[in-house]
């Protein structure tokens, strides 16, 4: 006889992606080959963000690390309620579930030390015996529309450094670095424009610029005793070889991937930095510029042109306007035209799939789960 299988969709939604403020809304369906008695039969949608470490203290003691803010609880009823067991007869069951999503919760991740998951969760209260469960996760996506960070993001950053070589007891002359992007916000999908100016004036070699979108997760406990434990990722990286020891200009465009937009809440941070390394030859440290940027879902109506300028050239800007997201389940799109294609939700960029059954000895069903994040494709808009 086979054993009771659960399983729960979303409704028109196969991905499970929602902004805060929609409705959730979907049916848990339960195939029983014979009658199964019940105490109750409920669905519980949750949605909580929780970090959790461990930092050895002595050679015999750990100290373990936790945080937890909840975001997201509702609770129903599948069956009717009684005073005494319920029988649900062999079959197939349908059951049919809705309900908002605050507006004001983070956006879904899942980290190295903790996660902001959300979930709905089939639970048969069973006499007598361990309960079964079935358990499906779903995104949430908090709108950051770089519309509304104009006068933060919407500006080109510019940042400059003086190396010097040190061969004792001399000190070599300069090597002088200068990064500049025309903003500082982006989104999945879009290319940053890297412009690199060198200017050699020691001897050491110069081998290539390595400029890498760097993701950075702050992880804040509250037990026993708030700390925070800060873990750093490469995302994606672009390489240029130097031709010339001396001075030139070199230009650069890194591809943002599927990754969750800037955010926080009161357990988790994330974070994202431009890091451009200069890589030199010999055994001298390799000088790094880092430039802090801004990761959104809603891109600007205008969008920065991916050919870089030279340091005294004066950035470009597209005349192209583009589109807020307007795949099925997003707000409207405050902007009229329709250059630039919906987004596509795709999983994040090193994501592994995730049981969201934490390990339920009795789950009815299984349900793999990685986050999706809306990634726009600016070459579809270039070319229409």
């Amino acid at each position: 006889m086979a054993p009771p299988h659960c399983e729960i969709r979303f409704d028109d939604n196969p991905q499970g992606v929602y902004h805060g403020g929609q409705i959730l809304s979907g049916s848990v369906e339960l195939r029983l080959d014979k009658p199964k008695l019940v105490n109750d039969f409920r669905l519980v949608i949750s949605g909580c963000a929780e970090v959790r470490w461990s930092e050895r203290r002595t050679r015999d003691r750990k100290v373990t690390y936790t945080g937890k803010e909840d975001l997201l609880r509702a609770e129903t009823k599948l069956i009717p309620e009684s005073n005494s067991n319920t029988e649900i007869p062999a079959g197939i069951h349908v059951y049919n579930f809705s309900s908002p999503i605050p507006s004001h919760v983070p956006t879904s991740f899942e980290g190295e030390h903790g996660k902001i998951r959300y979930t709905v969760r089939a639970i048969l209260e069973r006499p007598w015996k361990f309960d079964q469960t079935c358990t499906a996760a779903f995104t949430v996506l908090k709108p950051l529309d770089l519309n509304q960070l104009i006068y933060t993001t919407k500006v080109s950053r510019k940042e400059t450094l003086i190396k010097t070589f040190c061969c004792w007891p001399c000190t070599s002359n300069p090597l002088y670095i200068e990064v500049e992007i025309p903003v500082s916000g982006y989104v999945p999908g879009q290319k940053i424009p890297i412009t690199v100016a060198l200017n050699n004036t020691s001897s050491t070699t110069i081998v290539g610029i390595k400029s890498s979108l760097e993701r950075k997760v702050t992880y804040i406990s509250q037990y026993p005793r708030e700390k925070s434990r800060v873990v750093g990722k490469c995302l994606a990286s672009v390489w240029t070889t130097v031709t010339t020891d001396k001075s030139a200009t070199y230009s650069q465009n890194l591809e943002i991937p599927s990754v969750a937009p800037t955010g926080k809440c009161s357990v988790l941070v994330i974070d994202y930095l431009l890091k451009v390394k200069v890589h030199c030859g010999g055994l001298h440290s390799n000088p790094k510029i880092k430039i802090p940027i801004t990761i959104g879902t809603i891109p600007f109506a205008l969008s920065p042109t991916t050919t870089a300028a030279g340091p005294n050239d004066n950035i470009g800007w597209s005349n192209d306007t583009v589109n807020a997201p307007s795949a099925p389940m997003l707000p409207p799109s405050p902007i009229d035209k329709e250059d630039l294609p919906p987004p596509s939700y795709e999983e994040a960029m090193h994501g592994t799939a995730i049981n969201v059954n934490d390990d339920e000895p009795n789950a009815i069903g299984f349900q793999a789960f990685i986050p999706r994040y809306p990634v726009y494709n600016f070459d579809a808009a270039r070319n229409n």
